[in-house]
């Protein structure tokens, strides 16, 4: 099947019907028929046991777990320019980090345990990172809406509220452009948020905080987390790509009754933009990761979002912030 991500056709290859289903279910309305060129390849098969583990150089290993405490991420050294991804809760891919590669093929493994949508999401972006780098796009973890022809990144750890607060703001008018992993794109007036395909887990409290979720998705039950493709949640009606006007840094208050925005310091937004984006592994991209990060922390106004009970009041007190600092 072919992704077509903005000027990038990446062909997404596999002989295993599961997996294709999952990219189906995630790249939802995204997919296209087969085109004229394609610009980089990711092929994955299904095996039931991950083969054994690289013995060259480790070069990396992501410091944050999983809920279950087993890692994420470690990476090996695989000859000049190319690196073995292992990830460790089912995955291995054998990816380039050269710059001149043309048309450069992803080859990896995958097990059935991860292909929920929250993983092979994950997997298959950051495969592709490099590569989607080469080409002018950074990636970074976040939620991101539009209106008006502003975007606002919500920039936070799983569990920070980062999807509950932008729900708020797609019930209060904003228009997705991404729920998780986020394409940046610099152009000649700033950085630019795109629109970027992907899955979207929701939690039962969230439908406590937000009930208008209920009617809008047409659920039923909240007694679980309910799993919507973006395509699903947007209903095909996608933000365009949109300057960042905003980052907003969220935190969940319980006992607060008010939402509250507080101005933060750049240099927080910008630890925080790389603790969701930056590669370290792939060091030959590394510096102009970053100057783009704090390219996008100095274009922003950034503030920490203090997540009370009146979550469902957020578009109106975001505006107004938006307003008074134009």
């Amino acid at each position: 099947m072919y992704l077509q991500l903005h000027r990038l056709t990446i062909h997404l290859d596999s002989e295993y019907t599961a997996v294709n289903q999952a990219w189906r279910w995630l790249f939802d309305g995204w997919l296209v028929d087969q085109p004229a060129q394609v610009d980089i390849r990711l092929q994955m098969n299904l095996v039931d046991e991950l083969p054994s583990l690289p013995t060259s150089a480790l070069i990396f290993t992501d410091s944050r777990p999983l809920p279950d405490d087993i890692g994420v991420l470690s990476v090996y050294a695989a000859g000049p320019d190319v690196v073995w991804l292992f990830y460790h809760d089912g995955a291995l891919v054998q990816a380039s980090l050269a710059a001149t590669v043309a048309q450069p093929t992803i080859r990896g493994v995958v097990m059935p345990s991860a292909l929920t949508y929250g993983r092979l999401e994950d997997i298959t972006f950051t495969s592709l990172a490099s590569a989607l780098r080469r080409q002018g796009y950074y990636l970074v973890h976040a939620f991101a809406a539009a209106k008006d022809g502003r975007a606002v990144l919500i920039v936070g750890a799983s569990g920070s509220g980062k999807t509950t607060a932008g729900l708020s703001l797609l019930l209060g008018g904003w228009q997705l452009l991404a729920n998780d992993i986020l394409l940046l794109e610099s152009r000649d007036d700033g950085l630019y948020a795109l629109p970027t395909p992907g899955g979207v887990s929701i939690r039962p409290a969230t439908f406590d905080l937000l009930p208008a979720l209920k009617e809008w998705l047409i659920v039923r039950s909240s007694g679980s987390s309910v799993a919507v493709s973006a395509q699903q949640l947007t209903r095909g009606q996608w933000a365009e790509p949109a300057r960042v006007a905003a980052i907003w840094l969220p935190q969940i208050e319980a006992t607060r009754p008010c939402s509250q925005l507080q101005p933060a310091n750049r240099a927080i937004a910008l630890v925080r933009l790389l603790e969701e984006s930056a590669d370290r592994w792939d060091a030959a991209a590394l510096d102009a990761h970053v100057n783009m990060m704090e390219q996008l922390a100095q274009q922003t106004a950034v503030y920490h979002l203090l997540l009370g009970q009146d979550v469902v009041n957020l578009p109106e007190l975001i505006e107004g912030v938006l307003q008074s600092a134009e």
